[in-house]
């Protein structure tokens, strides 16, 4: 009996052990257990950030601009600057370039763009029509509504989302855009723009033309002053001197000397022919040589008056050749001054007229009128880029996680 049992032992251990088929099962349900759940935490969390990132925003945005976002209204000017001999806006290298050339009216048009945007156009239609008081209107929707205590830097920027431009710098226009939160503000804004506008551009165009023709002023009034300064001295010089022209009197010396060398020459001829038959103690020989003597006196003292070797009369302070130099030389400074000063009116002439030709103006095409509906917010336009810009920050952002994630297991 202990022999079948051992027999029966021995073969028992030699047969394979079965495993149980329940035990299996088993172990597969504890894995999928532990794979399910990380996948619906992750399904979870996609979903809340969804949620959080995608419909909400949606919803808030599209409730904003469907039911609280105030109604802008818009009015358009339309103009150009334009001068008397200006012709396209820029010239052939600067439609290349994009530059404005020297003289053209591009350089304008872009102070104009500049000033529509800046504080002084700010602070005149503060003045004007109060936009603080426009731009903070209770039933404005308060994420467009204007603070009321902002400093002017800030209502500049505020003024700057108002209006828009744009400048053609082929054809030279410029289009202007200004919203207000009613009609008729829309339209009142727009027309003090244009005005300001037309009056900056005059205002350039007589600045230039006043820098024009400012150096040629100077020249005038320095070629006037020294033609007066030379006048004066030529008048002091007659007052002082007595003698309108110093340079006739120095002539009728001369002629008067000459004549006096011709009576000279007379009688010495007379006395040279009677004093071979006359004694020399003759009456009529020493008349005649008494004659020579006087007139050879008086030919050698307006010769030393010419010459300045002797003083003249009293009256006269100094020698008849020192006074006709100096009277020359203020004719020719009066000759000189004279050329100048017309040289100088001649400039001036053509500086005003190349000013003239230079002159700008504000060609409107556009007036501003009053809008019948509202342009802005474009609430289905907004609705859907706030929509479309929720989705990609969310998809971007969960490719971001994801990779990170992948990469850090």
């Amino acid at each position: 009996m202990t022999q079948d049992v051992a027999q029966d032992t021995e073969t028992d251990a030699s047969k394979p052990k079965v495993i149980p088929l329940s035990s299996k099962p088993k172990a597969e349900a504890v894995g999928s257990v532990t794979t399910v759940r990380p996948r619906q935490k992750r399904r979870r969390i996609l979903t809340l950030s969804f949620i959080l990132c995608v419909l909400l925003p949606s919803a808030l945005g599209s409730y904003y601009f469907a039911v609280i976002a105030s109604d802008r209204y818009a009015a358009t000017a339309g103009f150009a600057v334009r001068g008397v001999n200006a012709g396209a806006g820029i010239d052939g290298i600067g439609a290349l370039t994009g530059l404005a050339s020297a003289g053209s009216t591009t350089s304008d048009s872009y102070i104009v763009l500049k000033y529509l945007r800046s504080r002084d156009i700010v602070e005149r239609l503060q003045s004007d029509m109060d936009i603080r008081s426009a731009f903070t209107n209770p039933e404005i929707d308060p994420l467009s509504r204007m603070g009321k205590a902002l400093s002017i830097e800030e209502v500049v920027r505020y003024w700057g989302r108002m209006i828009r431009t744009s400048f053609d710098s082929t054809s030279g226009i410029v289009t202007v855009e200004v919203q207000a939160y009613s009609a008729d503000q829309a339209e009142q804004i727009a027309t003090l723009v244009l005005r300001y506008t037309d009056e900056l551009v005059n205002a350039l165009s007589v600045s230039a033309r006043r820098d024009s023709v400012r150096f040629a002023e100077a020249e005038v009034t320095r070629a006037e002053e020294r033609l007066r300064t030379t006048l004066q001295q030529i008048r002091d010089f007659r007052e002082q001197e007595s003698s309108i022209n110093p340079a006739a009197s120095a002539q009728l010396d001369i002629e008067l000397v000459g004549g006096l060398e011709s009576r000279l020459i007379d009688l010495r001829a007379r006395i040279a022919s009677i004093e071979g038959a006359l004694d020399d103690d003759a009456p009529s020989l020493r008349a005649l040589r008494n004659q020579a003597e006087a007139i050879e006196d008086q030919i050698a003292a307006r010769q030393a008056a010419i010459s300045g070797d002797a003083p003249r009369a009293a009256t006269e302070t100094a020698a008849m050749s020192g006074l006709l130099a100096t009277f020359e030389t203020l004719v020719v400074e009066k000759e000189f001054a004279q050329q100048v000063y017309q040289s100088a009116l001649t400039s001036l002439e053509q500086a005003r007229t190349d000013a003239d030709r230079q002159q700008r103006y504000l060609a409107v095409f556009t007036l501003p009128a009053k809008p019948e509906q509202a342009m802005y917010p474009k609430r289905l336009q907004n609705i859907l880029l706030v929509i479309a810009i929720a989705v990609s920050v969310w998809g971007i952002g969960t490719l971001i996680v994801y990779s990170v994630r992948d990469h850090l297991s």
